[in-house]
């Protein structure tokens, strides 16, 4: 080998050896930038949120100093839970040693706390103070004897009114909620079910159709079904549905909870849910503050999250008392998937039944509907109409007149032909005669044996057409006179079963009987 091809060898090893270094100081160039980017931006950061703690912490102080005026507020809250904790825990023998809080004017937790106390204690001015505690906040002095009502069991709390305590709205708070599972869960009197019943239904009868609509929606999204069903059997479906609801309560796929029923967020992460929902929803009640007090411990809250501490009112994650739960037809719905002995489900029954028995009658009728006895079949522009025995009996005579419509026959064609041949045999004879009449003759001939061939050859085509389609028309007749007897079996089938499960749904919900045009399909 000569020395020139060992000089370039080692000429390219350094080439390659100086490229693969300058990769590498080039990844580590990389490296190094995302490291500084990444630093910078962790920086960016940091001071950033040392920068919100600063101006929290001087919020913070300004905020303390405007909780200062609230210093008897704060005490009657400290009270107040000592108050509740002691009469759920004792039912109040230990709350004798207590010291009652200096009166907050206009705040409404210091004459119940104190009304508790007093009514704990067995002192008759318990009810005196509770009656001034309702004049300052009628709904909130309600909730609060409700929620601890339900707490001990103890009817003595329960109020007298329930303005604000159950649903007055279409949307439910978490307070309102809470009380509605109590009653549905017999942890207060008896009595509330009716007016809790009552105010259910007036919800419910304020939504209008759309109420009806979301029933209906729920019924048909667990009926499932095939596109392929008739309109009959999709409402017997519904009806089975209904009746299982009525009967066995719903099979429902799982759903996610819904209000007061749903677990805390992070279920995931390891939290568990809160040990008593009342608790919860009484200490928030409790925690709200006087008036004009509860912003500024909403801004305190803030100011003491942005420096990096956790606050009481945002620590166990709970839903404040006036926090919409959901709207009353998803939580009645959610409830009437609950087990049928549960107190749940008959409130949310007895609250829907109206609404139930108007969705039975109306299935009822839409299944009692008979199918169309005729289908059409649309062939070469006729419309042909077929009942179960088939289509009329001059059908094959409208097919065949509508296909030559559609697929003319130019008669002059074939006696078009046959002249030309006859004048080219008459030229080819003269022919004998003078030369000059052969070739004349022979193109007459084959002019005309071409345009004879041809019509004869289209002649036959749309023959065969023309049976190819009587033939596919009489298959579709078949087979949309047998749709048709089909349709009305099965139509029948479903009438005579939502007959009868309408009648059964109507018993269960207390009404006389089958109404409206849900007749037997037999009568």
């Amino acid at each position: 080998m000569s020395d020139n091809y060992w000089t370039d060898r080692r000429q390219d090893k350094r080439i390659e050896e100086a490229e693969a270094q300058l990769a590498s100081e080039r990844r580590a160039r990389n490296r190094l930038a995302e490291q500084m980017r990444a630093h910078q931006g962790n920086t960016q950061a940091q001071l950033d949120r040392l920068t919100r703690a600063f101006v929290a912490l001087v919020e913070h102080e300004d905020i303390r100093s405007e909780l200062g005026q609230y210093a008897d507020a704060a005490a009657c809250r400290r009270y107040a839970h000592e108050v509740v904790s002691t009469v759920v825990a004792t039912g109040g023998a230990t709350v004798r040693g207590s010291v009652e809080p200096a009166d907050v004017p206009g705040y409404w937790l210091v004459p119940a706390a104190r009304g508790v106390a007093a009514g704990a204690r067995g002192e008759t001015d318990g009810s005196t103070l509770l009656e001034e505690a309702a004049q300052r906040d009628p709904g909130r002095t309600a909730l609060f004897l409700t929620l601890l009502g339900a707490l001990t069991r103890d009817p003595r709390w329960t109020p007298g009114q329930t303005a604000g305590v159950l649903p007055d709205a279409v949307t439910v708070t978490q307070a309102q909620r809470e009380v509605w599972l109590a009653v549905a869960d017999d942890r207060l009197p008896a009595g509330l079910a009716d007016a809790l019943a009552d105010a259910l239904g007036r919800q419910v009868t304020a939504t209008g159709s759309a109420g009806p609509d979301e029933v209906a929606a729920w019924l048909e999204a667990r009926a499932g079904g095939s596109p392929r069903d008739l309109a009959a059997e999709r409402a017997v479906a519904q009806l089975e549905v209904l009746h299982q609801v009525l009967t066995a309560g719903a099979a429902a796929p799982s759903e996610p909870a819904t209000g007061a029923t749903a677990t805390a967020a992070g279920d995931a992460e390891g939290t568990t849910e809160p040990e008593d929902p009342l608790t919860d929803c009484l200490r928030s009640l409790v925690d709200e503050g006087s008036p004009g007090e509860a912003d500024i411990l909403d801004r305190m809250a803030t100011v003491r999250a942005d420096m990096g501490f956790l606050d009481e009112r945002l620590a166990s994650g709970a839903p404040g008392w006036n926090t919409p739960a959901g709207d009353v037809l998803s939580l009645l719905l959610h409830d009437l998937a609950e087990p049928v002995g549960s107190g749940r489900y008959a409130v949310a029954r007895r609250a829907l039944a109206p609404v139930l028995r108007g969705l039975g009658d109306e299935l009822a009728q839409q299944a009692a509907v008979a199918p169309p006895e005729t289908q059409t079949v649309e062939v070469v522009g006729e419309v042909l109409t077929v009942s179960r025995d088939g289509a009329a009996s001059d059908w094959q005579q409208r097919v065949v007149a509508g296909f030559d419509r559609r697929n003319p026959l130019d008669r002059r064609m074939l006696p078009a032909g046959l002249a030309l041949l006859g004048l080219g045999a008459v030229s080819c004879v003269l022919g004998l005669v003078s030369g000059g009449f052969v070739l004349l003759g022979v193109l007459l001939l084959c002019a005309g044996g071409g345009l004879a061939g041809a019509a004869m050859l289209k002649q036959r085509e749309l023959t065969r057409l023309r049976a190819a389609t009587v033939e596919s028309t009489d298959r579709k007749i078949g087979q949309q006179a047998a749709s048709v007897r089909d349709h009305g079996e099965r139509s029948t089938a479903a009438a005579t079963r939502a007959y009868e499960l309408h009648r059964s749904v109507s018993d269960l919900l207390g009404a006389a009987g089958p109404v409206g045009a849900a007749h037997h399909p037999n009568s």
